[in-house]
């Protein structure tokens, strides 16, 4: 039985299938920017539907989207997208599952998991930092021509988080 962790926002999608704390799959779906979110949906469907044909999946844990703006950073416009979308794909993860996704807190993923981010600190970093210490040679990630992890891989890594805390917050 596996268990599937899934960081979502309109631009890209984590993806962390788990057994037994083994990474099966760690990927992301990027979209281009000329999609709409429903053809971004359908897309993450297709992809649901290629890991339901060969995994039995026991339980999806899906990244609860900020509720909260951030400072500057986060417009009306942008939850209100954001909130639709991961609907959306909540609800492909019923079609395709047959199971409600469960939406697991990132502050509290974090908690269970006993993973500190000091206030300021790089954020990103710290998960792909925590990911790669917890994983080992499992979760691999390219690096950018300035030393930087490839973009997605924190999605990826925030997926594995999510996938990793989930059955601890039940």
């Amino acid at each position: 039985m596996h268990i599937l962790g899934l960081d979502i926002s309109s631009s890209k999608i984590g993806i962390a299938l788990m057994k037994d704390d083994q990474l099966v799959i760690s990927e992301v779906i990027k979209f281009k920017s000329n999609l709409s979110l429903e053809e971004r949906a359908l897309a993450f469907r297709e992809r649901m539907q290629k890991i339901e044909q060969h995994y039995v999946i026991y339980d999806v844990y899906v990244e609860q989207p900020a509720l909260m703006f951030k400072g500057g950073k986060t417009t009306a416009f942008t939850m209100a997208k954001l909130q639709r979308f991961n609907g959306m794909c909540c609800f492909i993860v019923r079609e395709v599952f047959d199971q409600d996704a469960q939406m697991v807190n990132v502050r509290s993923a974090r908690r269970v998991l006993n993973i500190k981010v000091p206030r300021g600190g790089n954020t990103k970093k710290i998960i792909i930092q925590e990911v790669e210490k917890r994983m080992g040679d499992q979760f691999k990630y390219n690096l950018t021509h300035k030393g930087n992890p490839q973009p997605g891989t924190d999605d990826r890594a925030d997926a594995i988080i999510v996938a990793l805390a989930g059955p601890l917050l039940e």
